[in-house]
C-alpha cells in the first residue's frame, strides 16, 4: 500500500505551497498514470490507528496571504477538525474528504476509474500537508507534515493560550460569539467564540476558550480561520493516526526546514528524489508562516 500512496501522491503534493488548479480530471494524464498505477497492484485501505469514534465536525474556512502584511495574493480553501471524546484532528478538508474516497474505493473494490478522478480532485482542494492529532489522554499533540516526498512529525504538549476576554459581541455563522484575544508564537490574535457549542477547541492548535472557536484572525489579517459549519459525524467515522514513515524531529528544526525549502525549492534533497543531471533552479515561494517563533 505504500508504494500505492507514494505514485498516488507523487506530482500532487508539495509542502506548503499553493496547489493550482488542474486541468480536468477527464484529460489530466496524471489521472490516467494513477489509475493504471491502481490496476497494476493490490489496492488496499490506508493503513492507520483508530484513536476512538468522532463525534462532532467543525468546518473552517482558512484564509491566507503568504506575502506579510498585504492582500494580494490570497488563498482560500476548506479544513476540517474531527472531534471526539478525548481525542481531535485538524486537517485539510480535501485531504479528509480524498482519504475517504480511496477507503471506499478499496473497501467496495470499485474499478478505478470509479474513485480515482474523485480522489485526484479532492487532493488538489488540498493546499497544506500537514494535519495535527490532539490526545488528551496523554496531554500531547502530535504534527504531521511533509516537505517533497519526505513525512516529518514532532510530539508537543497540548497547546495551551493565554485568553483575555473582552467587551464585544457578533454572529459567525448563525451562531452567537464573544470576543477574546491572545498572543501566540509572535502573533496577536482575535477570536470570536460562540458558548453555544460547549466545547473548548477551535482551528489549528488554538483552543481552552469557553465555547468553539468560531472565528480567529491575526493583527494583520495574514491568518484567517472562520467557521463554515458543525454537525455530528457520521456513526462510523473515527479518528485515526496516519501510519507512515516519519523522521522524528522538533517544532523548531520542522519551522526552520519548512522556510529553508521556502527559500530555494530546488536545493531541496532527499533520496526518494532520484535527479539525473543538474537540478533546475526554482525560484522562491513567497512563505508567511503561522508560528513566528
Amino acid at each position: 500500500m505504500r508504494s500505492l500512496i507514494l505514485i498516488l501522491h507523487m506530482g500532487i503534493l508539495s509542502l506548503c505551497t499553493i496547489t493550482v488548479r488542474a486541468q480536468s480530471t477527464a484529460q489530466n494524464p496524471m489521472v490516467n498514470t494513477m489509475i493504471q498505477a491502481v490496476k497494476m497492484m493490490k489496492i488496499d485501505t490506508i493503513a492507520k490507528e483508530v484513536i476512538e469514534p468522532c463525534l462532532y465536525r467543525a468546518y473552517y474556512r482558512s484564509d491566507y496571504h503568504p506575502v506579510a502584511k498585504s492582500s494580494s495574493p490570497s488563498y482560500e480553501w476548506m479544513q476540517l477538525l474531527q472531534i471526539g471524546k478525548t481525542a481531535q484532528r485538524y486537517l485539510d478538508y480535501g485531504t479528509w474528504q480524498a482519504d475517504s474516497i480511496l477507503d471506499d474505493g478499496a473497501k467496495t473494490k470499485k474499478a478505478p476509474e470509479e474513485f480515482i478522478p474523485k480522489y485526484y480532485k479532492a487532493r488538489k482542494t488540498s493546499v497544506v500537508d500537514s494535519h495535527i492529532l490532539f490526545l488528551q489522554t496523554t496531554g500531547t499533540m502530535e504534527f504531521f507534515s511533509q516537505i517533497a516526498l519526505d513525512h516529518f512529525t514532532y510530539v508537543d504538549s497540548l497547546p495551551e493560550q493565554s485568553w483575555t476576554l473582552v467587551s464585544g459581541d457578533s454572529i459567525v455563522a448563525g451562531y452567537a460569539c464573544h470576543r477574546a484575544q491572545t498572543h501566540y508564537r509572535g502573533r496577536h490574535y482575535t477570536a470570536w467564540y460562540t458558548e453555544e457549542i460547549p466545547l473548548s477547541y477551535g482551528p489549528y492548535k488554538f483552543r481552552g476558550l469557553p465555547g468553539l472557536i468560531a472565528c480567529i484572525y491575526d493583527a494583520d489579517r495574514d491568518h484567517v480561520f472562520t467557521l463554515q459549519g458543525f454537525e455530528r459525524a457520521t456513526p462510523e467515522e473515527m479518528i485515526y493516526r496516519k501510519m507512515k514513515s516519519y523522521f522524528k524531529t522538533t517544532r523548531l528544526r520542522l519551522l526552520q526546514a519548512i522556510r529553508h525549502y521556502m527559500a530555494n525549492p530546488g536545493g531541496y534533497n532527499t533520496p526518494k528524489i532520484i535527479a539525473k543531471g543538474k537540478k533546475t533552479p526554482k525560484p522562491p515561494k513567497p512563505y508567511n508562516p503561522i508560528e513566528l517563533e
